[in-house]
């Protein structure tokens, strides 16, 4: 081997090496940073307006909204999304492979071109709304999990619900925070919720919840001991049970997927 040549690609090595370090030491900061999240992070990613979807429930089967999904899109949109908004923006296929990571838990997701969920979801919205529609359909005619919104009951007896309440209170001390509950409304029908903050008083509970049908606010709802069911607004009311907790295990597998690889 030339020695001189020899000493000129170690040189051209170091100096590629010196030049791409900040960056690669920036990427490493990102990673850590993503993956030393706290749940107390998590909580503040959920409460601020612009990591919320931009758009309300809407579409879905005869237009009657896609609430499960619209709401399970929101809690992995908080997991999974990292943002590039130097980097060129999306473009509409991008846009819609980056969506469906998201649906199936698959992947954490660098989303170019934006800094925040609000944004991307606002200037993608039909892909979004397709890609939740597709949901809808998948879950309702394949996983059959159209059966959720038939079960439950919309009120209980008071002593009933206060155990009721009490048991959500501990699941959600114990699950990672977004915790997916279906509004079983009177009839039929039913509503998604993603309880954020559940504060005990001696009164009863007070429920921070995400709203599909209110994105971009921070919903407080209060169940009072006694109560037979909780007011969802002026003519509605609910009792609320948890679901779709096997969204938080793909979330978590991978996460720790991701993490242990960067």
């Amino acid at each position: 081997m030339n020695i001189r040549h020899g000493w000129r690609a170690l040189s051209h090595s170091l100096l590629l090496l010196t030049l791409f370090s900040p960056f690669l030491e920036m990427r490493n900061a990102q990673a850590n940073s993503f993956c030393s999240r706290t749940n107390a992070d998590l909580v503040k990613q959920f409460e601020a307006p612009e990591n919320r979807l931009a758009f309300q429930n809407d579409g879905g089967l005869g237009d009657g909204g896609v609430c499960w999904w619209h709401s399970r899109l929101q809690r992995s949109s908080i997991y999974l999304t990292r943002y590039a908004p130097t980097k060129p923006q999306p473009t509409l296929a991008e846009a819609r492979a980056l969506v469906r990571k998201l649906v199936f838990f698959s992947e954490v997701v660098e989303i170019p071109g934006y800094a925040n969920f609000s944004d991307f979801s606002k200037d993608f919205q039909p892909v979004v709304q397709k890609e939740l529609n597709n949901w809808q359909i998948r879950d309702g005619f394949i996983n059959q999990q159209w059966i959720r919104g038939i079960s439950g009951h919309s009120s209980l007896p008071a002593d009933v619900l206060t155990q009721h309440m009490n048991v959500l209170y501990q699941k959600f001390l114990t699950t990672q925070p977004g915790l997916w509950v279906m509004v079983q409304l009177p009839g039929i029908a039913s509503h998604a919720l993603l309880i954020i903050g559940m504060d005990q008083s001696d009164a009863g509970y007070e429920l921070h919840v995400i709203d599909s049908n209110y994105p971009g606010i921070t919903r407080v709802l209060d169940y009072h001991y006694g109560d037979q069911s909780i007011r969802l607004d002026d003519s509605d009311v609910f009792t609320p049970y948890p679901g779709f907790q096997n969204d938080l295990v793909k979330i978590d597998n991978t996460l720790q997927s991701y993490c242990r690889t960067n």
